[in-house]
């Protein structure tokens, strides 16, 4: 790129790394003085760092020959996960990086130093982890956002690749918060500019059916969701009375997943391709009618039938029925949820949760079908009760049925809560 070799030297500079690991690989340790192993130690990380550095050269040279364009892809990022087998957030990580510490090229193919030399050339070196750099880019990204003179940020780029080859990346991002705040003292980095610039959010797969979340939140979206979270992660005793075991954090989950499906309960989400936001499932016939097996979402993720038919108590579903060779056997859309005014009239009666003991309120409470609405329940007062959604997640697991009297829901334990399984109903003072 910006230094001229041999044809081919570069693909048989490349060729020979696997072998050179290999034999390293295949060598006797044992034999080594302690100081001669921390020295190979030492020196295969900082092979390991030179070799991640050459990603930004990489991409660089990717973008400068327009490769993902003419591979017909969106980007690098999506040309690497499928040349690498790599997840969409690691590719897109390696991407960011390469875009500051990679070399530019200009319109005319003249070749610009990177955005960032000094953390470059000590990645370049090894002397530095892929974490350290992320620091200092995130850093940098907040000085450039405070219009600070561009002096200063070569000096605090300077000052931040020294401390990290003192230091690990997470005391580097302490001293990092200190650097900004000695440079910034009256705050300007927080201006709303520059927190729209650096707020995003993504859901990726982890491979084995769940999916991580990573955010970061402006001041005010953050302060909603702390507020409405924590309101709805407090400790529940369990349907048989006994303490929440449920951790802090996975508290904090479900009741994130609280708020989603009230988002989608309250019919106020903007359509999409011209429908309401729906729920799109597809199945096969057979597990309609058994409601076994896993169920897909038009996003990919899998979840059991049961949970999918579930979901349709609360939300707009689209379901597609195929048979074993992809032919479409039925299609269509239900919403199993109750009118305005059965709602009304449920608030009335059951005024939040209807479960023994529970104080959350009708705002967070779902429309639960006694006899399941698959299993041809009506859609009617006298077979709905209100039920948040941490009992209405567990009432059929738990043992506990529900019988209606006068009109009102009761609830009956199971023998080994109550041997004598009396009926209970929430008495709200």
């Amino acid at each position: 790129m910006t230094t001229a070799v041999d044809a081919g030297a570069a693909v048989l500079a490349a060729s020979g790394l696997p072998a050179a690991v290999a034999e390293l690989a295949e060598c006797s340790l044992s034999t080594l003085a302690d100081d001669e192993l921390l020295e190979v130690i030492r020196v295969t990380e900082r092979a390991r760092r030179q070799l991640e550095a050459l990603d930004a050269t990489l991409i660089a040279e990717l973008e400068a020959r327009n490769l993902p364009g003419r591979l017909v892809l969106r980007g690098p990022a999506q040309l690497l996960s499928g040349l690498l087998n790599l997840s969409p957030a690691e590719s897109s990580a390696r991407v960011r990086q390469a875009h500051e510490l990679g070399p530019r090229s200009t319109l005319t193919g003249d070749w610009l130093p990177p955005l960032l030399p000094v953390t470059a050339a000590a990645r370049v070196a090894g002397a530095i982890t892929a974490k350290h750099a992320e620091v200092i880019i995130r850093t940098m990204n907040r000085l450039r956002a405070a219009q600070l003179p561009v002096p200063d940020q070569a000096d605090a780029e300077a000052f931040l690749v020294e401390q990290a080859q003192n230091f690990n990346a997470a005391i580097l991002a302490g001293i990092a918060r200190q650097l900004i705040d000695t440079l910034d003292p009256n705050g300007r980095l927080a201006d709303e500019q520059s927190q729209q610039r650096r707020r995003f959010l993504t859901c990726v797969p982890t491979g084995d059916g769940m999916h991580r979340l990573t955010a970061d939140l402006d001041p005010e979206t953050a302060a909603l969701a702390m507020t409405v979270l924590h309101a709805l992660a407090a400790p529940k005793p369990s349907t048989a009375g006994d303490r929440d075991e449920r951790s802090a954090r996975q508290r904090l989950h479900d009741a994130f997943g609280s708020v989603l499906k009230l988002a989608l309960r309250a019919g106020e989400l903007p359509t999409s391709s011209g429908i309401p936001a729906t729920v799109l499932i597809t199945m096969t016939a057979d597990q309609f009618e058994t409601g076994a097996g896993l169920a897909q979402t038009s996003y990919g993720q899998k979840l059991s039938v049961d949970q999918a038919l579930r979901m349709a108590d609360q939300a707009a579903i689209g379901w597609i029925v195929h048979n074993s060779t992809g032919g479409i056997l039925n299609y269509g859309t239900t919403r199993r949820t109750a009118t305005d005014k059965q709602t009304l009239a449920l608030i009335a009666r059951d005024q939040g949760c209807a479960f023994p003991g529970c104080a959350d309120p009708p705002e967070w409470t779902e429309k639960h079908h006694i006899k399941a609405w698959r299993h041809g329940g009506a859609t009617d007062l006298d077979n709905l009760c209100l039920l948040c959604d941490f009992h209405h997640d567990r009432i059929d697991t738990g043992g506990w049925t529900i019988t209606m009297l006068d009109g009102v829901p009761w609830f009956v334990p199971p023998a080994w809560v109550d041997p004598e399984q009396e009926p209970r109903r929430n008495i709200r003072a």
